[in-house]
Parts: structure tokens; C-alpha cells; sequence
């Protein structure tokens, strides 16, 4: 923001009456500010007010381009992947968009979180279009599938927003099964057979462990075995953990596939563990 005239004589008229040459060649002394020193219609006033107006001018040319740019920055459609991220998520089940004249936009007339379905979204750049996963929530706060009524609508809501001529696939799956065989070495002064604590029966650190890092992992990102080793082997009570094979079935499909090296990046954008009992083998600690 441009400062006044006032402000910016104040700044020159302070630092010329503190330069030590200045105040040897005029024989200035004592604490005098330059208004109690200088008349107001002295050449030296003129001249810093002159100078200082210069500048207020200028000052007010910057501010003035910084609000074009910040306008035309507003009205502009930022097309990036981030954008249609921010775009899904915005997306009001049940409003209409209305079209804005200055902007050249869609937008809605009143924003209302509570209209907001969609919770998970994924967007991939496809060259020349873009991919886009898209989930609601479930009562435990994991992603689940849209219905069709939602994401009927949600499509053409897509359509009215993204820039013409781009083309977006719009998908929305419950998350991926995956099962997942390791064996572990527990402490039995810590742990019981079952994988249970000792402490407290209820609690099951290694399965809990395997949940917590899937369910950590960013929406539509990437399964790591490694990672979720490093997760299993910092549960309380694993002495070592073995991972064996890791299978994975994405909707609608009906058989499980064995993962193939070391990442995964689930169908429907999350992962959903499956018979950690009975896929998880507790041995002694040797």
C-alpha cells in the first residue's frame, strides 16, 4: 500500500536530520525535528515535498498494477491439477452454479460445507485430459463409493467449471481389498500368541499398526511395503517382522492379485486391510 506524502518527506526529512555532515554544514545541535529546524516554505521543505510527492506517485502506480495482476489472476481459469482438486472438493450436492459475468466463471451464489459430498479426490494429467477419482465417507471417516445419484450430477458440475475442451473421466470406488501375509516375532513378556497385549487384550498393535499406515497414506497415492514394514516393526511388542506375499482386489473385480514389486497405487484411491487374524503368524522371539 502506497504511503502518504507525509510519511515518506518524514522518512527523508529523519535521515537528513541525522546525518552527521548534514548537521555539521548547516550547525545543527539539540534534538530539533526538521519541522521545528526548516520553515515549511523553506527550499529545503519544498524540495523533500516535491521529491516525496514523486514518490507517492510511483508508490500509488505499483499498488494499482498489483491489484490488475491480482484481478486478472482471479478471473483467470488456473487449469492445474491442484485446481481440479480444489474444484471436486468444492462441489455442493443438490445447488445449481450460477455464471458470473465479470469473472467469465461458474461458482456457487452461497458456499455451504455441509452440501459438500465429496471428502477424497485424485487428479491425474492423462495428456490432454485428465483422470478423476472421487469418494464420499463412511461413519469410521475412510473413503467409500459415490452413488450414482451423487455422481451423475457431480460429472456435469465438472463440466460447467473445467475449461472447454478438456476432456475429464470421472471414477468413484470403494477402497481396495488388500491382504497381507507376514510373520512376526513378538516378546511374550509384552505380547500374547493371539497378537494381543498383555496389558490389555483389546489392543492389537501390529493390526493396528498395518490400519494406521493405510490409512495414512494420501488418497490416491502409493502402497510401500517397506513403509508398512517400518510401521509393523515400531508396534509395541514385535520383536521382527517377515512380510510375505501382499494381494490386492480392486472393485468389481473378484479375485485378489499378488502385488509385483515394491508399490501399489490402489484402483479406488485407498486401501481397505482384509483377514488380518488369520494372514498375520505370531512367533516367539528367538
Amino acid at each position: 500500500m502506497a504511503r502518504t506524502v507525509k510519511e515518506i518527506k518524514k522518512t527523508m526529512t529523519d535521515s537528513f536530520m541525522s546525518d552527521p555532515d548534514i548537521r555539521q554544514k548547516y550547525g545543527l545541535s539539540g534534538n530539533g525535528s526538521f519541522e521545528d529546524t526548516f520553515s515549511s516554505v523553506s527550499l529545503e521543505s519544498i524540495l523533500f515535498f516535491i521529491v516525496a510527492s514523486a514518490i507517492y506517485i510511483l508508490e500509488s502506480l505499483f499498488d494499482q498494477f498489483r491489484n490488475d495482476v491480482d484481478e486478472k489472476i482471479a478471473t483467470a481459469v488456473l487449469a492445474s491439477i491442484p485446481w481440479y482438486h480444489k474444484v471436486c472438493l468444492e462441489y455442493q450436492h443438490g445447488d445449481s452454479l450460477v455464471y458470473d459475468d465479470a469473472t467469465g466463471q461458474f461458482h456457487y451464489q452461497t458456499v455451504d460445507t455441509s452440501k459438500q459430498v465429496i471428502k477424497f479426490a485424485a487428479c491425474r494429467d492423462k495428456g490432454g485430459g485428465v483422470l478423476v477419482l472421487v469418494s464420499g465417507e463412511d461413519a469410521q471417516g475412510l473413503p467409500a463409493a459415490l452413488s450414482k445419484d451423487i455422481l451423475t450430477p457431480f460429472k456435469s458440475y465438472l463440466n460447467s467449471r473445467k475449461p472447454a475442451g478438456v476432456i475429464i473421466e470421472v471414477y468413484s470406488y470403494d477402497p481396495d481389498e488388500i491382504r497381507i501375509y507376514m510373520q512376526v516375532q513378538y516378546d511374550p513378556m509384552i505380547m500374547n500368541e493371539d497378537g494381543s497385549l498383555i496389558s490389555d487384550r483389546s489392543v492389537f498393535p501390529v493390526e493396528d499398526s498395518v490400519d494406521t499406515y493405510l490409512r495414512n497414506i494420501v488418497y490416491g497415492g502409493v502402497f510401500n511395503k517397506t513403509k508398512l514394514v517400518d510401521a509393523v516393526q515400531s508396534a509395541t511388542g514385535v520383536a521382527d517382522v517377515l512380510l510375505g506375499n501382499v494381494e490386492t482386489k480392486a472393485d468389481p473385480a473378484s479375485d485378489f492379485s499378488l502385488i509385483q514389486g515394491n508399490n501399489y497405487t490402489a484402483v479406488g484411491g485407498a486401501l481397505k486391510a482384509v483377514n488380518l487374524k488369520t494372514t498375520i503368524e505370531y512367533v516367539l522371539q528367538l
